[in-house]
Order: structure tokens, then C-alpha cells, then sequence
């Protein structure tokens, strides 16, 4: 099949929608790149991640769209379990450990929807087999044939299976699994510190039910789901007290909205009901003292401009981050605005933040918006993972009256080195 870059990119878009094991951040903050550089596909997790594509292997090799989504799968597995980070060198035998290991993981959680691709690319011979599901009819000697269920059954690590497979091939003598076609580029060791802690955010969500032999060890497992309810009601209680303290800072008066209620108390020489000693006095004297009167004024209701990072590296926290504004939606100046690539407005209705998309995560557009609508006092909440702040991007902004949300599992660093107000919720 002849694929374009447009249809490959929409697959990608789609394997963000679909979270398959929990990646929606890694597919929604990754760049495309089409290159012939790579063989077939490769991430780099260096700063910003990429996905690179060769498009001439997935129009050779690639015949639905399931294949294009195992292979994208097969990729990011490898970084998900740091395979590139923890072998720092890997030869040709341990590629093939680490694929049978990952291919195995596919088989298991998309089943040969996804797996038949793997059927059609390896074959039954040599030491390829182990890269693929068997058939009905594959067979080959008994020993061979234990090592294969039990990497499909998930009862191997990639470190043990590489052991065996080293002693087999001594005790053989065979050299013949350097010919095989691998999957990927394993060759970039490179992972920056704000990729690990997505990483590990994506760990923390994973369902390792159909993964790991051992899946409440690993990731969220299905034991997990009640405490873990229990956790999040905990954690929004803490959200809501971190939340409000630092929208305070933020609220300024907003003379649309002139609804709220606040009452002056002014002495005059009238009776009030509300003022006692007064009234006391006036039965003891006869005379009408000064007493306190209570008026009630309508004023400008005070709201906190907010600016809401919903690029992809957020996609773990955002429901529970929309959640805890919808709950301060009175504090807070309509429309909300949210970013990502740009900034653009978001409503609340029924409950759920209503907004467009855009891609990437970049902060410059904030403080540009903050700018040019000399927004005087602003809250921003955000993971932290956003370009390096420069002194331009923040050129005639009073620093003071910008603070930042960062969220749980994000990092502050960016806005801590541009001496910007932050404060971060609790991890769970």
C-alpha cells in the first residue's frame, strides 16, 4: 500500500485518541518526522520527543492501518520500558530478545489484530520465530517450542531470555540471526530528565493486566482500581486547599460581573434593629444615639484569569486538573483560556471544559497573550515541560503577578530559573 504522510499522521493522531497502554502522552507530544535516515521508525527522547517514520518501508511493508499501529506501538514500548536507556550496548542477539519481548506484549494486549503483521513479516525459521505468534500448524523441536509459549505467555524478561538465547547460540554455533530485518533503531541512549518523569507518569497509569506475568507489581493492574478511587478523592481535597490558596493571590475585581454582595456599616442617628447597645441606650436616655446602620452595595465580583496547559504531556492529569477548576469555576474569569501550540478559549458546559486543539507545548504564546491584553494579574497551570523561558518572552511583564500551577507529575524547573512564582500539587 502506498502511504502518504497525511494518513500516517492521522493513525498517529489516532493512537493518541485510542491511549493504547496508556501512551496518549507520548503520541500527542512527539513530532512526526518522515526521514529515510531510519530503516522504519524510531523515538528519540532526548528533550523534545520524535518519532521518525520511514515512509518507504510502511508503503512496502505496511498493508492496514493495524500495521502501521504495531509498529508505533513496537516503538514506543521500547522507550516505555526504557530498553534504549538500560542497554547501553546492544548487539544483535539482544535486539531480538528485546523485540520477541515486545512483540509478545502486543500479541497479548491487541491480539493477531495487531500481531499479524509480525506473522507476515517474520518467518517461521531460523531464530525469527520468536519475533512473531505460531500457527496452527508451526512446529519445531520440543525445546525450542517451550521458550516460545513461555515468551508469549509473558513469563520471560528480556534479560533472562537474552542469557538463554546466547548459551543456545554458543552451544549451536549458529550466526545466522545476524541477518535478521529488526524493527526500529535501538541506537539512541539519550533520555532527558523531563521525558523519565513521563515516562514514569505512564507507568503509574498502566493497566499490566495483559503484560507483565505480574501485573499489580507493574504499572496500575486491575487490584489497584479501588484504592486507587480512594487516593484520588484524598488527592482532590488536598488539590482544592493548594488551589485556592494560590488563586487569591490572583483575584482582581471584574466590573462585568458586579454580583457580588458586600455591606458597609456606617454610624448615623437613626434606630437600627441589629445595633443593641443603641437600642438600650435610647430606652435608658430617650435620646436617639448614633447607631450602627448596615448598607448593602453590589460590586465587582473578583475572578482569577487562567491559563490551562492542555498539550499532550498533560493528558494524564487534565481530566483531574479540569475537574478541580470546574469546582472553582466561580473564582475564575470567563472565558478560561487554555494552550498548547497557541492560545485560544475554552467554556465550561455541562461539567466538561469545551475547547479546540492544537499541538505542542510552548509558553511564549502566554505570556504574549498576558501582554498585548495587559492581563494584570494571571494563573497558570501547567506540567512545566515547555520551551526554555527567555528573558524576551518575559520583557515588560511584572513577574510578581504571574503564578504558576504545576501539576503532580510535572516539573517545575522552567519557571523556578525565570524567577516566576510556582507552587505544585501533591503527588499522590
Amino acid at each position: 500500500m502506498k502511504w502518504t504522510e497525511k494518513q500516517v499522521r492521522y493513525i498517529v493522531q489516532d493512537m493518541a485518541s485510542e491511549n493504547a497502554l496508556a501512551c496518549r502522552a507520548l503520541f500527542e507530544i512527539s513530532e512526526v518526522v518522515f526521514t529515510e535516515k531510519v530503516r522504519t521508525m524510531a523515538v528519540t527522547l532526548s528533550q523534545n520527543p520524535v518519532l521518525h517514520i520511514n515512509l518507504e518501508f510502511c508503503s512496502e511493508y505496511l498493508e492496514s492501518e493495524n500495521d502501521v499501529k504495531a509498529v508505533l506501538l513496537h516503538e514506543f514500548l521500547h522507550v516505555l520500558l526504557l530498553h534504549t536507556e538500560k542497554y547501553s550496548n546492544i548487539d544483535p542477539l539482544l535486539n531480538i530478545a528485546l523485540d520477541a519481548i515486545i512483540n509478545a506484549i502486543i500479541y497479548r494486549y491487541k491480539g493477531m489484530d495487531y500481531a499479524e503483521f509480525f506473522v507476515r513479516f517474520y518467518k517461521w525459521e531460523k531464530i525469527t520465530f520468536l519475533l512473531r505468534p505460531r500457527g496452527y500448524d508451526n512446529a519445531l523441536e520440543k525445546e525450542w517450542m517451550d521458550i516460545h509459549d513461555s515468551i508469549y505467555k509473558g513469563n520471560y524478561c528480556a534479560d533472562d531470555l537474552y542469557e538463554l538465547l546466547d548459551y543456545l547460540r554458543k552451544k549451536a554455533g549458529a550466526e545466522n540471526y545476524i541477518e535478521v530485518f529488526l524493527l526500529g533503531d535501538h541506537s539512541d541512549h539519550v533520555i532527558s530528565s523531563k521525558m523519565k518523569k513521563v515516562l514514569d507518569g505512564i507507568m503509574k497509569k498502566m493497566d499490566g493486566t495483559l503484560i507483565w506475568n505480574n501485573p499489580v507489581s507493574r504499572g496500575a493492574g486491575e487490584k489497584l482500581s479501588i484504592e486507587d478511587e480512594q487516593v484520588r478523592k484524598f488527592k482532590n481535597r488536598r488539590w482544592q486547599h493548594t488551589t485556592m490558596t494560590i488563586l487569591e493571590k490572583c483575584l482582581l475585581p471584574d466590573n462585568r460581573i458586579k454580583t457580588a454582595d458586600t455591606s458597609h456599616e456606617v454610624m448615623m442617628p437613626v434606630l437600627s434593629s441589629s445595633d443593641r447597645r443603641a437600642m438600650a441606650r435610647f430606652k435608658y436616655s430617650g435620646m436617639v444615639p448614633f447607631s450602627k446602620n448596615e448598607s448593602i452595595v453590589r460590586v465587582a465580583k473578583e475572578q482569577a484569569v487562567v491559563y490551562l496547559d492542555v498539550s499532550g504531556s498533560m493528558s494524564e492529569e487534565i481530566d483531574d486538573l479540569i475537574s478541580l477548576l470546574h469546582f472553582f469555576r466561580a473564582h475564575i474569569h470567563m472565558p478560561l483560556y487554555v494552550f498548547s501550540g497557541e492560545v485560544t478559549e475554552a467554556t465550561f458546559k455541562n461539567g466538561r471544559l469545551v475547547y479546540g486543539t492544537c499541538y505542542g507545548t510552548r509558553i511564549g504564546p502566554v505570556f504574549e497573550h498576558i501582554r498585548k491584553n495587559r492581563i494584570r494579574k494571571s494563573l497558570i497551570v501547567s506540567d512545566g515541560y515547555v520551551e526554555k523561558i527567555t528573558p524576551s518572552m518575559t520583557n515588560g511583564l511584572v513577574k510578581g503577578n504571574i503564578h504558576v500551577l504545576i501539576s503532580s507529575g510535572g516539573n517545575p524547573e522552567e519557571f523556578e530559573q525565570a524567577g516566576i512564582n510556582w507552587s505544585q500539587l501533591d503527588k499522590k
